[in-house]
């Protein structure tokens, strides 16, 4: 192929056979300097006669022919990058974020990006992929730690002096408001998802997150031998790639169950070690989960609480109605913050919504008798 224009950046490049002296043929490809038809057929000319002829390279180096089409070095891939990324940037990280930021490259980044040499990534297919993140209901915070992976990546190929200065934007604005109240699912919805649930794998599930509080990722690790006595142990998690660890924070916690939760464990078929497991008793995985409580929702005709920036969790909004059904009944915070594994008090603040009428119901309850007791006197 001649020299081309190359679609995906608008970069002209060259890819050539050639043959060389001792019969075999190698295929010689190359990005100009300088972005012009030109250059790239005087690089492809001079990179013909750099293998066909090695003993004229330092003449062609020191050439006005070679200084106007001189190829960059060849610049890897994201895929190939990603292996000198992790041994010479990771190791400075502490272990929980290294393994973390090891799950989004290989997880999230490398399916989007790694075909892409370093010098190829553009603005449009990072907005494609953040396109595609959010159309999956993932949230903008999380989409935003993942581009910044990327552009940890990005920079440190240029401290290599494998790129220029990366320019490109790799935050996206949260949007709303910090203090937006939580997405939960109404206590009638969370009946209506469990009625529709005729695969019980799906009905305990719904009941571990709405009234247990727990993760997708710690339904999904949870095991026979964690519920005991009334109560079950949250003791790991399942990420999105299966990997097996401790809860987030490495809050170890106890959480006793409901009537309800309780009747349905003791109904359900236990087919291996997992509680909601595969059919055959394997461990059931995360995208799984996503696209059958996804589905259970359109059975049972219950729209997934969607933000104000039109993200959908639908797993973590019936976590979210444990919280505010909690604190809606006067769970004292302290013991919510435990029984939802949250690291600080400002996180579990925020399933607490005050109203006018609990105002007048604290005041009533604190100050009311003794009012009242002050009154009788005085008369």
């Amino acid at each position: 192929m001649p020299a081309y224009s190359d679609p995906r950046d608008e970069r002209w490049r060259y890819r050539k056979w050639v043959a060389l002296p001792n019969g075999t043929r190698i295929r010689i490809t190359g990005t100009p300097a300088t972005n012009t038809k030109k250059a790239a057929e005087d690089a492809e000319r001079l990179h013909v006669l750099r293998v066909t002829n090695p003993g004229l390279v330092p003449e062609l180096a020191s050439s006005p022919a070679g200084a106007h089409g001189a190829t960059r070095k060849e610049v890897p891939t994201i895929r190939e990058y990603m292996k000198e990324f992790m041994a010479g940037y990771l190791p400075d990280q502490k272990p929980r974020e290294r393994g973390s930021k090891e799950q989004i490259l290989n997880g999230h980044l490398l399916p989007a990006f790694g075909l892409l040499r370093l010098d190829e990534l553009l603005q449009k297919h990072v907005d494609a992929f953040v396109k595609r993140e959010l159309k999956r209901g993932i949230a903008r915070k999380t989409i935003n730690n993942r581009l910044a992976v990327l552009s940890s990546l990005l920079k440190y190929a240029h401290e290599n002096k494998l790129i220029d200065k990366p320019t490109l934007r790799l935050h996206l604005k949260r949007g709303g408001r910090k203090d937006a109240p939580i997405l939960a699912v109404p206590s009638e919805d969370v009946q209506r998802l469990v009625k529709a649930a005729t695969d019980e794998r799906y009905r305990v599930a719904v009941l571990l997150a709405a009234e247990a509080g727990l993760r997708i990722g710690e339904i999904l690790g949870l095991q026979w031998g964690d519920i005991q006595a009334g109560e079950l142990r949250v003791r790991r998690a399942v990420d999105s790639l299966g990997n097996v660890g401790p809860p987030k924070h490495d809050k170890i916690r106890e959480v006793p169950l409901s009537p309800e939760l309780e009747r349905e464990l003791g109904r359900m078929r236990r087919r291996g070690l997992w509680v909601v497991s595969t059919l055959d008793g394997g461990m059931l995985s995360y995208w799984g989960a996503v696209d059958a409580v996804r589905a259970l929702y359109d059975r049972a005709g219950v729209d997934v609480p969607e933000s104000e920036t039109g993200e959908t969790m639908p797993w973590h909004s019936l976590r979210h109605s444990f919280g505010t059904d909690c604190a809606r009944r006067g769970v004292p915070l302290g013991t919510l913050k435990e029984l939802m594994g949250h690291e600080k008090i400002e996180t579990t603040l925020r399933y607490v919504q005050v109203t006018n009428e609990a105002k007048h119901q604290a005041i009533a309850q604190a100050f009311g008798q003794q009012v009242g007791n002050e009154s009788a006197e005085l008369t």
